[in-house]
């Protein structure tokens, strides 16, 4: 047995460390349609290893998970494949970058007004928004350069395969956020990770990709 001391200082660092996991648990309001549960947990992961507080997207979104070799998002939904998740070559982590990349859409079309797309597309660049232009190349959609740019500025890690997306440091794209974004409020609890019974479900034939 440990002298009292020293179990009061485990004690108290444990409580510290046990309280920051707590305050940085963000992972967003979602329910899950598909998918394993080895999967599921992947997209929990992911979100948790970023350091965005994803509640700030108050909507619940759909994450559907299928084995449709894909990833994308519309308003409220987000499709991932489970081999992507489960079974990559690259690694565990692979997949989570791509995970983070299709909230971060969340985030542009549910918290962005006309005013903040105008700011984005300015620090941004691309040849549009996000797919008003049909001919557009993927990496060319200012949507999609501040999906990346968002999963590397938050989860600055070796394994984050967005990193060679990004199109501003870090530092420039938080500071961009703390214009376009309001201050977070009080809110409810979210949902996270209830599973809904039934179909997958399709996904929109108008997708954004994360490569």
């Amino acid at each position: 047995m440990l002298p009292f001391p020293r179990l009061a200082l485990l004690a108290a660092v444990g409580a510290l460390l046990f309280g920051v996991a707590d305050a940085q648990a963000r992972g967003g309001s979602y329910v899950f349609e598909g998918g394993s549960e080895a999967a599921r947990q992947q997209v929990r992961a992911a979100l948790d290893a970023s350091d965005f507080d994803w509640d700030r997207v108050e909507q619940t979104i759909t994450i559907t998970i299928s084995q449709c070799g894909c990833a994308g998002a519309t308003p409220g939904s987000i499709i991932l494949d489970e081999s992507t998740l489960v079974a990559s070559p690259f690694g565990d982590r692979y997949a989570w970058g791509i995970v983070q990349h299709e909230y971060a859409h969340q985030v542009a079309y549910l918290l962005l007004d006309q005013a903040d797309i105008r700011q984005a597309r300015e620090a941004l660049g691309g040849e549009d928004w996000c797919y008003e232009r049909p001919g557009v190349a993927h990496d060319d959609h200012a949507c999609e350069r501040f999906a990346a740019t968002f999963a590397w500025t938050y989860w600055p890690s070796a394994d984050n395969n967005q990193r060679s997306e990004a199109v501003m440091s870090a530092k420039a794209f938080r500071n961009l956020m703390s214009r376009l974004l309001p201050a977070p409020r009080s809110r409810p609890a979210p949902q996270r990770g209830i599973i809904r019974s039934g179909p997958s479900g399709r996904a929109s034939a108008k997708l954004t990709r994360a490569r």
